[in-house]
């Protein structure tokens, strides 16, 4: 056997496999294909981004990212339709890996179109289809240019960008009206809460105006566009004297980087930066990451901590410096983090404050104000017990807040209901049955949880917690029954009414 390795005697390119576009992307969500877009324009240099969705006959059939930056040429648009060919970065870029364009765009569709203006040079445009990722369509410059010149947009474009996704496979394909109007109602808020969060930053700093519309193809109009607004996972009101947040000083590498420890005031549980995109607060904790002032990770203890209802107030920024980058992979889609041993140790050993707090003194540090803000005090009020249809929490807020009557629970269920009533008061059973025609207006759209609607439910129960009480109801309490179930049901008519208008509004 030969002690030294073979020569080289050629060189060559292999371009890569067709199948590249299956094998990336695939973890993307809408909400992340659309943001690692905006990745793209940040670096362009764009002021002003635009996600428009393209609606034809009611039916939305596409997408375009439309953006203000630098725009390409057509050396530099071919460059970016090229699987496996990576640009080189600034320090200052959001991109990474070189993927994202492609990777993004056809995890959502089975067409890419981008369309480009450079100063300087003619317009360019390129496409490719997923089917076959590594072979790039060259469109007409003259179309292109027309097209980019009837924008129809709100911001001066002189240059720039805009991708186009055609043939969507993630995109409702119901006809019915109505599901065309909650689908793109859902999409467009989900849009706007995800990138309030991940940009929130450079939105903040005024560095890049970001907003979203609906085109109709058709009429060459869009409705008014909607501003994505800043929600800031750290966005509390400080409180006095209160410890947090405070420096959490990471050493590694014999160099030391500071992240910031927060614990959530718990009386402040209720703004949008708290329920990040109306998730639960517990599903917010644990380490935020940025990178270039962009957000990386949202939440999630990275195998440092389990998550749990206890923590659901502490969270941790952390900025990815020079520093830090070695020890840390990004996945393609940005939307999570790997950290190796190295940063993982350092972490655990990273003072908080002054330093009398490493990183488990803080967590349960953040449990002891959890456990805190649980604390209820005992009223001279009676209630009867809740049963079926109450979460753990609740049950236990009506322990430690209100007297127990003497009398059995009584749950709150869902059932079909014959009547157009919301609601049926069971004596015999002591169960009030919450009518499930109507659950997706009394506990939200999609809801499947028996523990559902508790807001709902505790008000229910303080009302109809008397009726309980006693062996049999007179003539006052019977007509007080029959009043409230005429007074919730045009509540419900009503509401139903309005949802009516609001879809009306949209269609029309």
């Amino acid at each position: 056997m030969a002690d030294t390795a073979p020569r080289i005697t050629r060189t060559r390119d292999i371009p890569p496999d067709p199948s590249i576009a299956r094998a990336v992307g695939r973890h993307h969500t809408f909400e992340t294909a659309i943001a690692d877009l905006v990745d793209n324009s940040i670096d362009a240099g764009a002021r002003n981004v635009l996600v428009r969705f393209l609606e034809r006959r009611g039916a939305v059939v596409g997408l375009r990212l439309i953006d203000d930056g630098k725009g390409m040429d057509a050396l530099s648009i071919d460059e970016a339709m090229t699987f496996a060919r990576k640009r080189a970065y600034g320090d200052g870029d959001l991109g990474h890996f070189g993927l994202g364009l492609k990777a993004a765009s056809l995890s959502q569709a089975d067409v890419l179109r981008v369309y480009s203006q450079r100063y300087g040079s003619p317009p360019a445009g390129r496409v490719i289809a997923a089917s076959a990722p590594t072979s790039v369509g060259e469109l007409d410059g003259d179309e292109v240019g027309a097209l980019l010149t009837d924008l129809r947009v709100d911001f001066t474009f002189n240059s720039g960008t805009i991708v186009e996704w055609g043939d969507p496979r993630t995109f409702l394909s119901s006809a019915d009206a109505s599901d065309r109007a909650r689908w793109i109602d859902e999409r467009m808020g989900a849009v706007l809460s995800h990138l309030g969060i991940v940009f929130h930053r450079k939105i903040t700093a005024g560095s890049v105006r970001i907003t979203a519309d609906v085109f109709d193809l058709e009429y060459r109009e869009s409705g008014a566009p909607r501003v994505v607004a800043a929600i800031d996972p750290f966005g509390y009101d400080g409180l006095p004297n209160d410890r947090y947040p405070a420096d959490l000083r990471i050493s590694i590498d014999g160099q030391a980087v500071v992240g910031r420890a927060h614990v959530w005031p718990a009386a402040q549980s209720g703004r949008p930066e708290y329920r990040l995109g109306g998730r639960p607060g517990s599903l917010a904790q644990g380490f935020y990451f940025y990178r270039e002032d962009r957000l990386l990770q949202i939440g999630g203890w990275n195998t440092l901590a389990v998550s749990r209802p206890e923590l659901e107030y502490a969270r941790i920024a952390v900025d990815i410096t020079p520093v830090l980058a070695p020890h840390i992979t990004i996945n393609p889609e940005k939307a999570g983090l790997e950290l190796d041993a190295d940063l993982k140790r350092a972490l655990l050993a990273a003072p908080v404050g002054d330093g009398d707090l490493d990183f488990a003194d803080f967590l349960d540090a953040a449990a002891v104000v959890r456990a805190e803000s649980r604390k209820y005090t005992k009223r001279p009020v009676q209630l009867v017990e809740p049963g079926r249809g109450f979460g753990a929490d609740l049950v236990d807020a009506f322990e430690s807040t209100v007297e127990r009557a003497e009398a059995d629970p009584v749950d709150i269920r869902w059932r079909v209901e014959r009547s157009e009533a919301p609601l049926r008061v069971d004596l015999q059973r002591r169960t009030i049955w919450l009518n499930e025609q109507y659950r997706d207006v009394i506990a939200g759209r999609g809801s499947m949880d028996a523990g559902d609607a508790p807001f709902v439910k505790t008000l229910l129960m303080i009302v109809y917690s008397k009726y309980f009480e006693g062996s049999h109801l007179g003539s006052r309490e019977k007509a007080e029954l029959a009043a409230w179930e005429e007074l919730l049901t045009a509540a419900l008519r009503d509401e139903l009414a309005r949802q009516a208008r609001e879809i009306g509004d949209r269609d029309g």
